[in-house]
């Protein structure tokens, strides 16, 4: 995803941390609309497309292992899609 999509995660991570009294590891999710203008210079033609974006930002203390927690969620994301029948 475009990076400026994701700054309101990172912006807000020390409220999030504080407010819901959470240490490492969570995750943020956001949803969100995104915005791209295209243009056609032969055509004069100006549109704007728009798109539904989802993404989740998962933060680990940085003692830990990163790879260990990436594997385990990677395990658990596969779990979760096979539960609601998506085939792998």
């Amino acid at each position: 995803l475009r990076p400026e999509t994701a700054q309101g995660i990172f912006s807000n991570y020390k409220n999030v941390e504080t407010t819901m009294r959470l240490s490492p590891p969570f995750g943020i999710a956001q949803i969100g609309k995104a915005f791209r203008n295209e243009i056609s210079p032969r055509n004069f033609i100006f549109r704007s497309r728009e798109f539904e974006q989802m993404e989740i930002e998962y933060f680990i203390s940085p003692d830990h292992d990163w790879r260990e927690t990436h594997e385990d969620w990677i395990k658990t994301f596969w779990e979760w899609l096979q539960k609601i029948g998506l085939r792998t």
